[in-house]
């Protein structure tokens, strides 16, 4: 038997983007510096040095981190909130 492919649903361009988590957010901020640092590094081994950065991050910084994160995530919330009282307003 040959399996037909799953079609998926189309994203709506509208609907808000979930938030990044905060190792994503972390990520985002050390992945730079790396890159001067190492400008042959593959990202591979940026995202390996990234990793280990993390695991050995004190536990205040990476509650800042945490903090950004649930601060998205409300904001998130809230605007996906709105979303879909828009959207039951169009049915």
């Amino acid at each position: 038997k040959t399996r037909s492919p799953k079609k998926r649903k189309r994203k709506d361009p509208n609907e808000p983007q979930k938030p990044v988590s905060a190792y994503s957010l972390f990520f985002r901020n050390a992945q730079a510096a790396i890159k001067t640092q190492n400008p042959s590094a593959t990202f591979g081994d940026v995202s390996k040095i990234v990793a280990s950065m993390w695991d050995g991050l004190d536990d205040d910084i990476k509650n800042y981190y945490k903090r950004q994160m649930e601060m998205a995530k409300k904001e998130y919330l809230k605007q996906l909130a709105i979303y879909r009282s828009t959207l039951a307003a169009k049915v």
